[in-house]
């Protein structure tokens, strides 16, 4: 009897001891269906965004109103893809502990905040006049929450906190839903663009005009 009580006393003691975050790890591995969903739709979406950037080609805009539009309106969307095809990745990875997940979120949260701030600033300066709720909502406040859960959530994750990984599934699926409206507000513009650019018919001009008030979209002064 003492020799079973001492040979289980060395299994615990040789047993390897779990770190504050392992049980989270554990749990993220029951989400990876998910995520690897999640994952194929951003890279999908992803391809189908550059295809919506090479209908920008016929559109009637200078060069600069076009590059001070894509760096302003597209490439945050091409980031938002990048962003949930990068937590997906991190999410299907065997790793050990919560130390490199919580290092990745952070980085990711405060690019996210930078890059909102960033598109808050030129919306002011450089689309003052083309902004609308839509832009303000959709390019700069919900990116800017996201960063903020990206923080929490990664200091979740490194606390052991069990809340972490629904932050992390509610941070991946908005900023997909923010990458899909956004590339569909995109593919709207650019094509009322093309046929503002490409109909001098004043009746023509007035019937887009309609169909961007009804979309909510406004058609470039350039391309008019």
């Amino acid at each position: 009897m003492p020799s079973t009580e001492v040979a289980k006393h060395d299994r615990l003691r040789e047993a390897p001891k779990r770190g504050i975050g392992d049980d989270a790890m554990l749990a993220l591995r029951e989400w990876q269906n998910f995520y690897v969903l999640t994952g194929t739709a951003a890279a999908t979406l992803m391809g189908l965004l550059f295809v919506a950037a090479s209908i920008s080609v016929g559109v009637n805009s200078t060069v600069k109103h076009a590059a001070a539009t894509i760096r302003t309106f597209v490439t945050p969307i091409l980031f938002a893809y990048v962003h949930v095809l990068l937590i997906s990745c991190l999410a299907v990875m065997p790793l050990q502990n919560t130390l490199l997940l919580g290092v990745v979120l952070v980085a990711q949260g405060s690019f996210s905040i930078f890059m909102a701030l960033k598109v808050l600033w030129r919306i002011l300066v450089l689309h003052r006049e083309e902004a609308e709720l839509g832009h303000w909502v959709w390019h700069f406040a919900l990116p800017f929450l996201a960063g903020i859960l990206f923080v929490t959530t990664a200091l979740g994750f490194l606390l052991g906190q069990s809340l972490a990984l629904a932050g992390l599934a509610i941070t991946d699926l908005l900023y997909l839903t923010i990458g899909v409206r956004n590339s569909w507000t995109l593919t709207i513009w650019l094509i009322l663009n093309q046929r503002q650019g490409k109909n001098t018919n004043p009746e023509k001009q007035a019937e887009i005009a309609e169909m961007a008030a009804l979309t909510g979209e406004k058609i470039s002064r350039d391309a008019l």
